[in-house]
């Protein structure tokens, strides 16, 4: 006879089998034709943007359930907070879109006239520095490349509204001798403001992560002021903490303005760390300025030896944590945000070449191979996050089975490598994993990633759907993506419409030319500047470490 103990063991196993190669495989959805998809998702954006419209109009935060809605600032003044993050999916959408050309071009009309003639950001109230530069100030000028390039609207309208709001945040800069900016500012007055916690700390990544729009704003508009604002948040960073040295390119998530001395010693690359890194290496294909490949480069090395775990028992690669600095133990949490890092890692191995073409260039070396086999390892970890889950959706944050005791209320996948805390089991329709899954099929082609992504498109589409009494449908994040039927939150994201259905719609475009265009952390496009336009502009890097 079996031990009881034994038979549990053996019911669990069978269990987590036909769940991996069962009910998963049955579940999973098979695309036949990319543009059949494309249009699929372009659906999904209108059916959402229609009931935005119809109900939320004009206002930054908008609940589908409820038709509540109300504006960020408290001055209650709108930002454009969902209006501006959306236009450029629309503009891309348009260019590709076989089904819904017309009405994309009817709604992009309608957006350019509420900017022009609604949109003010004479605003008497404090905005956060980061989000409105990542947000507004990008997705306006992406707005202006995507009006210029397919010659639709007036492209300076999107510009002068760029210009004016980049002006009121400038002002915060003006405050702090290391030259990091405060937190937030007050967009009519210009009063800047430290965060209102953390001792005033500011977060290292959102200082980080304004240098791809002040310095594309430089190069319009032929004004050096918001290239070198932006740049000049660096030398304090790197020389007061001997990052380089000290801390291996890894940054802490907190840092004083004032002296530009990192506060605590908690690293991670989830939140308030995580675009630090990215703009190192996008400022590098950006404007090729080889000082930010360096910076890069010391990071991943640093990653590589400080925070890369792997899975028991099936060895997923995940990014861990340091909440201690780096001779402390290695925390096995990874928030779902960190699944940028396997695109990151691709294109800084490849800048944006196919794989194949990538090894026979000159720069390729034993670092770049390195880093493609991590960021494909990576990718597939974030696909698992989604894959196993019962909703085939993944939750905001795991935390992976290092061997020490799992908590007995988590939720503990099939394959026994990762659980959720019941706090963590939220989606937020995040575009994190299909961002990377984009960037792999296009370095790749390999159409398991587009099989991938299909399937969290299908799981979004299944489980994050409403059906209201009108018919018509509405998309949702949910509080809990592990229990079934999901549950729902009266909460609809800015970044499902800016960046989760622009990777996927990217993802099933056929002519994608990463060597051409980079995103920014909110996935607003830009065009790759010509580095002889730099040099007539006078537009170099002006610091090292």
């Amino acid at each position: 006879m079996f031990g009881q103990g034994l038979i549990g063991l053996l019911v669990a196993t069978l269990a987590a089998f036909y769940y991996l190669y069962g009910q998963q495989s049955s579940r999973a959805s098979l695309y036949e034709s990319s543009s059949e998809v494309r249009d699929e998702i372009e659906t999904v954006f209108l059916e959402t943007w229609r009931d935005y419209s119809l109900h939320g109009w004009s206002y930054d935060v908008y609940s589908p359930l409820s038709h509540s809605h109300r504006n960020m600032p408290r001055s209650g003044d709108p930002m454009g907070w969902i209006i501006v993050d959306a236009l450029d999916t629309m503009f891309m959408m348009y260019n590709g879109s076989t089904t819904h050309r017309n009405e994309l071009l009817k709604d992009i009309l309608e957006v350019q006239v509420w900017i022009d003639n609604q949109l003010s950001y004479n605003i008497d109230a404090e905005v956060n520095i980061f989000e409105t530069t990542i947000r507004m100030v990008g997705g306006l000028l992406s707005a202006h490349y995507y009006s210029s390039q397919l010659e639709m609207g007036n492209p300076d309208i999107y510009l002068n509204k760029a210009v004016d709001l980049c002006d009121r945040l400038a002002a915060a800069f003006d405050t702090s001798e290391s030259g990091i900016p405060y937190s937030s500012v007050n967009l009519r007055t210009g009063q800047a403001i430290k965060n209102h916690v953390d001792d005033g700390a500011s977060s290292t990544a959102e200082f980080t992560t304004l240098q791809l729009e002040f310095k594309y704003l430089s190069f319009l508009t032929k004004n050096d002021t918001y290239w070198k604002l932006a740049e000049n948040v660096y030398p304090a960073l790197y020389q007061s903490n001997k990052l380089l040295d000290a801390y291996h390119g890894l940054a802490p998530i907190y840092t004083y303005p004032d002296s530009g001395r990192f506060m605590g010693q908690n690293i991670r690359f989830g939140s308030r760390g995580d675009s630090f890194y990215e703009y190192l290496l996008k400022q590098y294909l950006f404007t090729h300025e080889k000082l930010y490949y360096d910076l890069y480069r010391q990071s991943m090395e640093g990653m590589k030896r400080h925070l890369i775990g792997k899975s028991r028992p099936s060895g997923y690669t995940y990014i861990g944590e340091k909440p201690f600095g780096l001779t402390g133990s290695l925390d096995p949490k990874m928030d779902h945000l960190v699944c940028f890092m396997g695109g990151l890692l691709a294109m800084g191995a490849t800048e944006g070449y196919p794989i194949q073409e990538a090894r026979k260039k000159a720069l390729w070396d034993s670092q770049r191979e390195e880093d493609w086999k991590l960021a494909q390892e990576l990718t597939h970890t974030c696909y698992q996050m989604y894959h196993q889950t019962p909703s085939g959706l993944a939750a905001e944050i795991v935390v992976f089975n290092d061997g020490r005791p799992i908590p007995d209320n988590a939720w503990l996948s099939p394959s026994g490598d990762f659980y959720i805390k019941p706090a963590d089991r939220h989606n937020l329709q995040r575009p994190e994993t299909v961002e990377s899954i984009m960037f792999l099929y296009h370095l790749t082609k390999d159409d398991k990633y587009r099989q991938w992504g299909y399937e969290i498109f299908s799981n979004f589409v299944k489980h994050t759907c409403e059906v209201l009494d009108d018919s018509h449908n509405i998309y949702l994040s949910l509080k809990d993506c592990v229990s079934l039927p999901t549950i729902k939150s009266d909460n609809i994201e800015s970044f499902w419409l800016a960046e989760t259905l622009k990777y996927l719609h990217l993802l099933f475009q056929d002519d994608v030319d990463l060597t051409k265009v980079i995103f920014n952390t909110e996935a607003h496009p830009f065009p790759v500047l010509d580095v002889g336009q730099l040099r007539e502009l006078g537009l170099k890097t002006g610091w090292s470490p």
